[in-house]
């Protein structure tokens, strides 16, 4: 039986090889704005079963490509191929990139300047950040919390009351702008002693205000208390120096101040 199937794969790949005619493949390169581009490497590629060299066994997605070519002043290409016409058209150019594929059929090759495209993934990537930071119709401050703050914060365990709490030191504003939330993981009576100590301060300053633990169930799908510090509008506080200190381990750390853009 692995004979028969060894003898057809040979078969297939030696079949696969042979059936294909002899196409010229012919076309034109060019910018966004249409101008011929000449210097273009340009070559034609197919997948099928082969032999993989690096991998030392018969793999069905080897690519079997033609000699390459370059464009002209006017930007064309002529390549002699025997493949499939569903082969994929290559293209390679110092500074520009193919940002979408082409086969055969297509008789003419858009490439786009490198600057530009990292400009545009760029504008995406932002535009996507700006999208999951947006708060979701009705979505609660602590689930938010859970959805976008804690990935996106560097946790800081502390030894705290003989166990370990980790901190999640990013502050983010209530919808009444009288209070912020953080996130502590850890048991509730020593999260419960470290927001009873908590010591605000800004800019060096400690601050009047007062910490404690809420209980609230979240989407987090951790063993997370969140503690509430009531505090005048962090707004004033965007260019300063925001800490909070345990005193009893002399324990200090910066706070960052997060705010999210409003419902969808």
């Amino acid at each position: 039986m692995k004979l028969k199937f060894a003898c057809l794969l040979i078969y297939l790949m030696a079949g696969t090889a042979c059936s294909y005619e002899s196409l010229t493949i012919t076309g034109r390169v060019v910018d966004e704005s249409g101008s011929n581009l000449s210097g273009v490497t340009v070559w034609a590629c197919y997948s099928g079963w082969g032999w993989g060299e690096e991998e030392g066994y018969l793999v069905w997605d080897k690519n079997y490509c033609s000699e390459t070519t370059q464009t002209t002043h006017e930007g064309s290409y002529i390549i002699t191929f025997k493949g499939p016409v569903s082969s994929r058209l290559k293209t390679s150019k110092d500074g520009w990139v193919q940002t979408q594929d082409y086969h055969t059929a297509h008789s003419r090759i858009v490439l786009t300047r490198s600057e530009d495209h990292s400009f545009r993934l760029r504008g995406k990537a932002k535009q996507r950040a700006q999208e999951h930071r947006r708060r979701r119709a009705e979505e609660s401050e602590t689930d938010y919390y859970c959805r976008v703050v804690i990935p996106e914060s560097r946790s800081i365990n502390l030894k705290y009351q003989d166990e370990t709490l980790v901190i999640i030191p990013s502050f983010l504003e209530s919808d009444d702008k009288s209070s912020a939330l953080f996130a502590v993981l850890g048991s509730a009576r020593a999260v419960n002693v470290f927001s009873n100590e908590t010591v605000l301060r800004v800019n060096g300053k400690t601050q009047a205000s007062s910490f404690s633990c809420k209980q609230i169930e979240t989407s987090c799908g951790l063993d997370v208390h969140f503690i509430e510090a009531r505090t005048p509008s962090l707004n004033a506080w965007s260019d300063a120096e925001v800490e909070l200190l345990a005193p009893s381990i002399k324990a200090m750390f910066d706070l960052n101040i997060y705010t999210y853009s409003a419902h969808q």
